[in-house]
């Protein structure tokens, strides 16, 4: 009702602007002078509710006018915009394509589903300190690496020092053997570079050490001269050394661990027999 009422004042409005003078005032025009009497003023009665009328009925058909243009903008609009759709695919106004919505499992909240697929904020943290730990680890293993190859390489250079100055010598001592005798012994190596080395100090006896001394456990005397069953080289080596060996132990020196353990690959075993020399 207050829709129609404020149409039909609008239309009463649009019709007065027209005028030069209102309605009401062109219904009762100015009463002219009594000219007729009584009778001729009441005769105008029927002209001013006819005219009023007229007014009314202007003001009413331009107020459904406005009505039915403004019902009708929506759906004039609601009409197009499915014209629109109609002629062209859907596409999402935001977010990613509509074809890889349905592969990521991303609805119309796009924005939402991909919060809701992050890990929490705990674990999310958590990932990151592992990842600046393992970071870290690394770091520290790359530093232990590079420390042991520097370590080899002075070694290396204090082995090739020691070279020249590590004569061969012997103690000149006797055995205690019958020579010939035979033993069954545990052989090893050791040096002074390369993989477990770092022994390139003077030997127990007081010299430096050189290819073709030993360290012998305690029951071979410093200076026994002995020889190994399948040695390659078919060296004579002399206790020259001392060390933590349990009868009976023969520990063969190399300035290099790396010619040792090639040296042992080629004797075979870690176990073999010694022939008494001296």
């Amino acid at each position: 009702m207050m829709v129609a009422g404020t149409a039909a004042a609008v239309g009463m409005a649009l019709v007065n602007e027209r005028r030069p003078q209102p309605v009401f005032a062109e219904a009762f025009p100015q009463p002219k002078p009594l000219v007729a009497g009584i009778g001729a003023r009441v005769g105008q009665l029927p002209n001013a509710r006819e005219a009023v009328g007229r007014r009314f009925v202007s003001a009413a058909l331009i107020g459904v006018a406005v009505i039915l243009l403004a019902a009708s903008i929506p759906a004039m609009t609601a009409l197009i915009s499915s014209i629109r759709s109609s002629s062209s695919p859907a596409r999402p106004l935001y977010g990613p394509p509509a074809e890889l919505r349905a592969a990521s499992g991303v609805a119309g909240d796009w924005a939402r589903s991909a919060s809701d697929a992050a890990p929490p904020a705990p674990q999310l943290g958590a990932a990151v300190m592992a990842a600046a730990a393992e970071a870290e680890r690394w770091q520290q293993v790359k530093a232990l690496v590079t420390i042991a190859h520097e370590r080899e390489a002075q070694q290396r250079a204090l082995a090739s020092q020691r070279a020249g100055a590590g004569a061969p010598y012997s103690v000149n001592a006797a055995s205690g053997y019958a020579p010939g005798t035979v033993l069954l012994s545990r052989i090893t190596i050791y040096g002074c570079t390369g993989p477990g080395g770092g022994y390139c100090n003077r030997m127990s006896s007081g010299g430096e050490p050189f290819a073709g001394a030993a360290a012998c456990s305690s029951n071979l005397a410093f200076g026994t001269k002995l020889k190994i069953d399948g040695d390659p080289t078919g060296r004579t080596y002399e206790c020259l050394d001392r060390g933590m060996l349990s009868p009976t132990w023969v520990d063969v020196y190399f300035s290099d661990t790396a010619d040792g353990m090639a040296w042992q690959r080629q004797l075979g075993s870690t176990m073999s027999r010694i022939r008494i020399v001296n």
